[in-house]
């Protein structure tokens, strides 16, 4: 490190304490942390899933709605800007726990009874996404390397929505299993059919040659299996350290420090986040011989952190890009045929995997919601076609308004799914 970045570091920390920076981002969050208090108390009264108002909070505390009030000055509204992007950290933390939440749910066993009919399901609900959106996206006039690159981002499924709406309703059996079993395993085959697509689009954007076949589909390929072997090592070592745990101070630092650390190796070593903890979680489920009995300290230890990312993925939207009908017309279009490819791929799934009447009718229903990857995704868009910053622009608009949309549309359809399927403990 040269003599001018440590000068640059040391204005960067004065500048920091002198105006209270720290103190800043506490405000917001003990701000969002006592609305989510309030929205808890109003969704159960009301019925509707928690998460949903966590969303529509988030939507009602976006940079677009404060920028509005006319009380706040031109000083105040930055400063929040500036929070809210200081505090996106809470993001990779919350997807962390998820990942980790999904792994832990999934045995060994239970993907071996599940067989075929999950492959079949994963497959055929990932590329109808795919197909489906890619179609309805170049019928609305738009380019061909448009409708790859959303459509390669379609086939992404955000889990945390689905997996709070499964918890909340204490939801149980085979349904709730096959829909925990393919979020785990959507992200990783939309991260390989969308660092295909997405050379493809370039190429064809820009009129250039691009990578071939093999050196797309090398990258994902590469980074997930980095990502599983991490995901395992930490995990093993941690089940091993938990399993001789009794106290639960210890038993809950170890678990919380296993997933931190996955965290922080992946996003360092430029992995998967969402696969590395999802199994650091599964070598909890699979390698233990004892139940390590952490799933209620995990379900208390994350209701303020998913409390907060959800308030935080609702701030995302901008309400000032998404009012064009040219605009509308796409993202809707794009979510339309999403949610069609989503629901008629899984269906079709699972009758060639010859799955329970209930998988056939309500596994798609479970699959709405999309942030977390989708978006990041996007942001990948942003980077790659930064020579066209329109480009990444309107793909990444597209996905924040219609995340945020299948973040309250979600809720509800899993809960329907849960509900009918007869899986669901709790109303």
């Amino acid at each position: 490190m040269n003599v001018d970045t440590v000068s640059k570091l040391a204005n960067m920390e004065e500048w920091l304490v002198q105006f209270n920076v720290a103190e800043k981002e506490i405000y917001v969050l003990s701000i969002f942390v006592f609305l989510a208090l309030l929205v808890i108390f109003s969704a159960k009264k009301y019925k509707i899933p928690i998460v949903v108002g966590y969303v529509f909070l988030g939507i009602l505390l976006s940079v677009d709605v404060i920028d509005s009030i006319p009380f706040l000055s031109t000083a105040q509204k930055e400063w929040y800007k500036y929070s809210l992007e200081s505090v996106s950290y809470v993001t990779n933390i919350a997807l962390g726990f998820i990942a980790f939440t999904i792994g832990s749910e999934l045995s060994i066993k239970l993907l071996k009874k599940m067989g075929k009919t999950i492959v079949y399901i994963v497959l055929l609900e990932a590329t109808a996404a795919f197909g489906l959106v890619f179609l309805a996206v170049i019928a609305l006039g738009k380019p061909i390397y448009i409708g790859l690159l959303l459509g390669g981002i379609a086939s992404a499924t955000a889990p945390a929505a689905t997996v709070m709406v499964l918890k909340e309703y204490e939801a149980e059996g085979p349904l709730t299993s096959m829909i925990m079993a393919i979020v785990g395993i959507d992200d990783a085959i939309a991260l390989i059919l969308f660092s295909i697509v997405e050379p493809i689009a370039y190429a064809m954007h820009y009129g250039e040659e691009t990578l071939t076949f093999i050196d797309s589909i090398s990258q994902p390929i590469i980074e997930i299996t980095f990502s599983v072997i991490l995901g395992l090592f930490l995990g093993y070592l941690g089940q091993k350290v938990i399993s001789g745990i009794e106290d639960k101070t210890k038993k809950v630092m170890t678990f919380v420090t296993n997933i931190i650390i996955a965290l922080g190796l992946a996003l360092y070593f430029d992995l998967s986040p969402l696969i590395t903890n999802m199994v650091v979680g599964f070598s909890y489920r699979n390698f233990a011989r004892k139940n390590l009995g952490i799933a209620d300290y995990l379900d208390t230890i994350t209701i303020p952190i998913y409390a907060v990312f959800f308030i935080l993925a609702g701030t995302e939207i901008r309400l000032s890009s998404v009012s064009s009908l040219s605009f509308l017309a796409l993202a809707f279009t794009y979510l339309f045929a999403r949610m069609v490819g989503k629901v008629g791929g899984a269906s079709i799934g699972a009758m060639l995997g010859k799955a329970p009447e209930k998988i056939k009718k309500y596994v798609g229903f479970g699959l709405f919601p999309q942030s977390g990857v989708a978006i990041a995704l996007a942001y990948m868009v942003q980077k790659d076609f930064a020579s066209d910053p329109q480009v990444g622009l309107l793909i990444f608009n597209v996905l924040l308004f219609t995340a945020a949309l299948t973040e309250v549309i979600g809720p509800f359809a899993t809960k329907y799914a849960v509900f009918q399927a007869g899986e669901a403990k709790s109303e």
